[in-house]
């Protein structure tokens, strides 16, 4: 994920935002707020990733697990966007051509196989 510079559909984010200043005025500045920081987030899904396992290292299990869901967790969430785009730009045939993309990516490994170490990690 770190080194693909994997940071979802930041368009999108700027779409729900220019939706809610629209259809919800009163709330449009929270809603910018907070999908500022799934941005932030989002752009340090690699590095959360690191930061989690070095937590793992120190015995931390659980801030460690928080720390890579939230890092691993915007990366899957962009992935999906990703493929709501696809099909909404050019239907089942761009779905088709962007798996095939992904099935070769590096961040789709990466957060495939941090969500799976997120999982196999245990407290003892």
């Amino acid at each position: 994920m770190f080194q693909a510079s994997w940071v979802g559909s930041v368009g999108f984010i700027a779409d729900i935002a220019l939706y809610a200043q629209t259809y919800f005025p009163a709330s449009a500045d929270i809603v910018t707020l907070v999908l500022t920081v799934l941005v932030y987030i989002a752009s340090l899904g690699g590095i959360a990733v690191i930061i989690g396992g070095v937590l793992f290292a120190l015995q931390r299990i659980r801030l460690g697990k928080f720390v890579i869901g939230l890092g691993a967790g915007i990366g899957l969430i962009g992935l999906i966007i990703m493929l709501v785009q696809a099909y909404q730009i050019g239907g089942i045939a761009a779905i088709t051509n962007v798996l095939a993309l992904i099935s070769q990516s590096i961040a789709w490994i990466g957060i495939i196989l941090s969500i799976m170490g997120r999982r196999m990690v245990t407290s003892e």
